[in-house]
């Protein structure tokens, strides 16, 4: 037959080693869930790093085609500028050739005498000389004007390119990969170790029936019985005393 107070620290034992587990266990499944996460964390994180690298790739291919675009432009406007220029050139020539028609249409008052001719003779020249001025002067003004148009459209197409390259000149910051969790430590067994001395000191330690853990737990009274013997070495015990023993068979 068990003895009861084995039996009850058995199943204390037990259920502080159950306990035990069951806590390392809990932890397990945490730190586990967590690092789950943290894996999902990371592939979240190279994601968005792939997809925001993808779009400013793109971004800069379009910016590409944006330079493209501000110089082609300004190729065109600085054409009509140098077409403008050429038609000032020929109306400088123009004027030329008038000019000297018209000097010629008028030397025949060269070979008049007097004061009248004179004048006649001379105001053809000053006609000429002035309408030369004047055009010359056009032709200057109008590649002054090329000029500075050439300039401002320079310029601009400078800023719009400039303002194309802020749009796109910085490449993604993905900032600081996700921060792994703080894993929990694992119960220490100490408290384990302590709660079966508990128990032993509990079962074993208080003193009352069953305590003694070699007792086997049959009837009679082994023990004391024993002690008569002991105690009374020249024979004086009783045979019935020696019948108390438990699992022994006398016959008188």
């Amino acid at each position: 037959m068990c003895n009861p107070a084995v039996a009850k620290f058995g199943l204390q034992a037990a259920g502080q080693v159950g306990n035990y587990m069951s806590q390392r266990a809990a932890v397990r499944a945490r730190n586990r869930a967590k690092l789950l996460n943290f894996r999902q964390d990371n592939i979240a994180y190279y994601n968005d790093a792939i997809l925001n690298d993808t779009k400013w790739k793109n971004q800069q291919q379009d910016t590409q085609i944006a330079y493209d675009n501000i110089f082609q432009q300004s190729v065109e406007l600085w054409r009509q500028q140098d077409l403008a220029i050429e038609q000032a050139q020929d109306k400088h020539a123009r004027y030329n050739v008038q000019a000297l028609q018209e000097l010629y249409r008028k030397e025949y008052a060269g070979t008049q005498t007097g004061v009248t001719a004179t004048r006649l003779a001379n105001e053809g020249l000053r006609k000429v000389g002035m309408a030369l001025t004047q055009s010359q002067r056009d032709l200057m003004m109008a590649k002054d004007k090329s000029i500075l148009q050439k300039e401002i459209i320079r310029n601009d197409a400078n800023r719009r390119r400039r303002a194309a390259f802020q749009k796109t000149w910085r490449s993604p910051v993905h900032g600081f990969t996700p921060r792994p969790p703080a894993l929990e430590g694992m119960p220490s067994a100490a408290g384990m170790v302590l709660g079966i001395a508990s128990s032993a000191v509990g079962a074993f330690g208080g003193g009352g029936e069953g305590s003694n853990i070699f007792s086997s737990g049959g009837s009679g009274t082994a023990t004391s019985s024993f002690s008569t013997g002991i105690n009374n070495p020249l024979g004086t015990a009783s045979f019935t005393d020696f019948q108390t023993f438990p699992n022994m068979n006398w016959t008188p």
